[in-house]
């Protein structure tokens, strides 16, 4: 007991006894710690007064460096312990192409965006008045009587394409029966040869239509007064036509002769009593258009007169050549 009280009352020299016995590296070391740790504190006691919060943050131990408790455990560190720690939230994926040209499109209510907007706004306002405007000032440069002439033109055209899409669909109709299939195939033949006959002048015609009549005046008519009426009546839908007699043809000419006209070989003479078929109206209204054929020959000093009749009749006739280059082309 009294050994004991006296080992309790001297603790410093039994710490000393117990203590292993110190190596020559020990030695060393601890002087080598003695001199790094006057160093930090020289370096502390002059940067102190930055580094006051730097080193209270210091302090704190870090989330990726072990603690004391794990530098002096005895456990062996793995490679996965000091690897940092990963956010448990996965990264954004990146945007697709189309993503990112719909937000490059996506409209954001900008200054150079409504700026862009109003300045495509006017241009094609802009482009519409333009348009509107050279589409009215083709019309507009036209006289009355051109715009009536226009107008009849067409609704004479509409009413024709009307009549021909009817009787179209009355042949198809009977074609597709068979009780009449036979009759059908033979009046459209029929049809189609008398058709053939009236425009080619091989036959008669007659139906409404107008009479024409042009003579000289101080001096004689040239031929290329008398083809302009010519091209003047096949252009306002004459089917059929005659001058003085001879039937007149896609393969008819006029000529100068000797102070005459010739036409198709033979020599005609003045008065010239043209019959013509077809819409009497349009043609008496074509034919009287200012700079057209008849006030160009009354211009020239001739005379010229146009009677509208409900029923004329063009009985010259003309046998049509043979072709003398065409051939028929071969149906596929």
């Amino acid at each position: 007991m009294s050994d004991e009280r006296d080992r309790a009352d001297d603790p410093v020299e039994d710490r000393v006894d117990e203590k292993p016995d110190r190596t020559e590296a020990d030695d060393v070391g601890s002087e080598a710690a003695d001199v790094d740790s006057d160093t930090v504190e020289d370096a502390r006691d002059s940067g102190a007064e930055v580094a006051d919060g730097a080193g209270a943050r210091a302090d704190e131990p870090r989330a990726d460096q072990p603690g004391p408790d794990a530098a002096g455990s005895d456990e062996p560190v793995t490679p996965e312990a000091l690897e940092p720690a990963t956010s448990a939230e996965p990264e954004p994926e990146p945007a697709s192409g189309w993503k990112r040209v719909a937000q490059l499109l996506r409209p954001r209510g900008t200054r150079s965006e409504l700026l862009t907007g109003l300045l495509c706004l006017a241009l094609g306002f802009a482009l519409a008045v333009q348009v509107g405007q050279s589409t009215g000032d083709q019309l507009s440069s036209l006289r009355q009587d051109e715009l009536v002439r226009l107008l009849d033109e067409v609704t004479q055209r509409a009413d024709q394409l009307d009549a021909e899409v009817s009787d179209l669909e009355a042949i198809r109709d009977d074609l597709q029966s068979e009780d009449g299939r036979d009759q059908a195939a033979r009046d459209l033949a029929r049809q189609r040869a008398e058709q053939e006959g009236i425009l080619s002048g091989r036959l008669p015609a007659q139906g409404p239509g107008v009479q024409i009549h042009v003579a000289d005046g101080d001096r004689p008519l040239e031929a290329q007064a008398l083809f302009n009426l010519l091209e003047e009546l096949r252009n306002a839908g004459a089917e059929a036509i005659q001058v003085n007699g001879v039937r007149l043809v896609t393969t008819s000419y006029f000529v100068d002769s000797g102070g005459g006209v010739v036409l198709d070989g033979a020599a005609i003479a003045s008065p010239y009593e043209w019959t013509a078929i077809g819409d009497p109206e349009t043609i008496d209204r074509a034919l009287e258009i200012p700079g057209g054929a008849l006030p160009r020959i009354r211009e020239e000093g001739g005379e010229a007169t146009t009677t509208v009749s409900d029923q004329v009749s063009v009985d010259a006739v003309r046998i049509p050549g043979e072709p003398e280059y065409a051939d028929p082309a071969d149906e596929e």
